[in-house]
Parts: structure tokens; sequence; C-alpha cells
């Protein structure tokens, strides 16, 4: 794996590979050999306060309870939504634009591995949704140049709290909701 804060990104302008930093800010186009060991933070502990009315790990907010997964648990989409299943909630969807500034900001505080985490959204038919039983997917903010298309899955990239499509297969770290 890469060290921590590395991401490798395809580029369609160069088509090939980059690797970004997203701690430094650092770009490259060969793979980083320097940086920590990739074993990533401790996790951090939910404090009483955050935890609120949730069960132990969970974060309470906007009368939801939010689990973001540990720094090595990765998933795919299929199995971050199993796994948000298994924990009694399911993938994170957006109800109100600032859930997801609220997870960038807790995320800053939290670590995850990857740089994005991936949401309940789905595109069916052309179209972006939430799934059964959820609020319409209205005014999204996306990640500049996004959605490009191509691309079926819903995350959120970590840094900026706004939606990008990636592919489903590839794991990341996830956040899972449920109602307090």
């Amino acid at each position: 794996g890469l060290p921590y804060g590395w991401e490798k990104k395809f580029d369609a302008k160069i088509n090939g590979f980059i690797y970004i930093n997203h701690v430094t800010g650092e770009t490259r186009s060969s793979p980083p050999t320097h940086g920590s060991s990739g074993t990533g933070p401790a996790p951090v502990q939910v404090s009483a306060r955050e935890q609120g009315s949730c069960k132990p790990g969970w974060r309470y907010a906007f009368n939801f309870c939010y689990y973001i997964s540990a720094f090595a648990d990765i998933q795919s989409h299929s199995g971050a939504q199993a796994a948000c299943k298994q924990q009694g909630g399911e993938l994170f969807w957006s109800q109100f634009v600032f859930e997801s500034f609220f997870l960038k900001k807790t995320l800053q505080t939290v670590k995850t591995s990857t740089h994005f985490f991936w949401t309940n959204g789905e595109k069916h038919n052309g179209k972006w949704d939430w799934g059964t039983g959820h609020p319409a997917f209205t005014n999204p903010k996306w990640t500049s140049g996004q959605p490009d298309g191509s691309r079926t899955c819903l995350a959120v990239y970590t840094h900026t709290g706004f939606f990008d499509d990636q592919p489903c297969e590839t794991q990341y770290n996830y956040v899972c909701k449920t109602k307090a």
C-alpha cells in the first residue's frame, strides 16, 4: 500500500496514474517511497458528548447517529452497505446539504485511510438517488468536474464534503447512518 496520506488516481489527461498526497498537497507521477508506514493513526474515541443518545462508537447529530469506519476498515460499495446493515444502520444518505460538511469536519479529527467515503447514492437509469424510502436526490454539491458520467456509485471527498462518482468496486472508508 501507499504511505499514509497518498492516493493513486487515474488521470485521463495523461492516460495514466498520478499520486496525490492529501496531507501536503504534493502531486507526482511515480509512487511515493517516503512517508509513514501506512499503518495510520490510532482510532479516535467518541466522547460521551459526541455520542449523545447513540450506541457506543456512533456520533449524534441532526437527530441521527453516524458511524465512521475505522482507519483500516475499507470496503467496496456493496461491502460497505453490508457492513452498515450489520452495524444496525445503512450507508450514509444525505437528508440535509450540510450533513456531508459536518462529516468533513468530523473526519478531520477521526483520520480515515482513504480520501473518499461511501454513501448510499447510486445511479439508476441515468439518475442519481439515495434508494427506496429516502428523500429525493436534489441540490447535490459536486466536486469540480463531477459527475463525469462513467461511474455508478457515489462517494464524498473527505477534504471538501462534495460528492464524486466513483467505481463501485473501489475500497473506501464508509459512514453508516441511523435514526437516533
